[in-house]
């Protein structure tokens, strides 16, 4: 009578543990599908509140890529590629002045699905970015 007992037991929670592991599996895949890719967009924000257009550049290294020109006294938003962050995801924006002095900041790091938001003042030294 025991073995039949034992027999019926395994024979309910048979059932339940399948279905308990399938579920950690499909919970498992999940979360690889979420990744970022290398085209992942990332939007560079740029308030201007200088008088003179500026020139945008992403730095990494000492190599430079122009984003473009913002006008001056306006704002305009920027979009490129993760992977011109390339793979440690850290940069440095440069701005340039037309027909004045260039400020570069500081190196930031920039995670797949965040924006960068750049403040340029009239006095370039005095501009800030956020990442958000």
């Amino acid at each position: 009578m025991p073995f039949r007992r034992t027999r019926t037991a395994w024979a309910l929670l048979l059932p339940l543990l399948v279905l308990l592991l399938a579920g950690c599996a499909s919970r498992h895949g999940t979360t690889e599908t979420t990744a970022a890719t290398p085209n992942t967009p990332v939007d560079l924000e740029v308030e201007n509140h200088n008088w003179s257009d500026v020139v945008i550049y992403l730095v990494r290294g000492t190599q430079r890529q122009r984003l473009g020109m913002v006008n001056a006294l306006s704002s305009t938003v920027f979009t490129f590629p993760y992977r011109r962050l390339g793979s440690s995801g850290d940069a440095r924006l440069s701005a340039h002045a037309i027909g004045g002095g260039g400020y570069t900041s500081e190196s930031v790091l920039v995670q797949p699905g965040q924006m960068l938001k750049w403040t340029i003042e009239s006095d370039l030294s005095r501009s800030s970015l956020a990442v958000y």
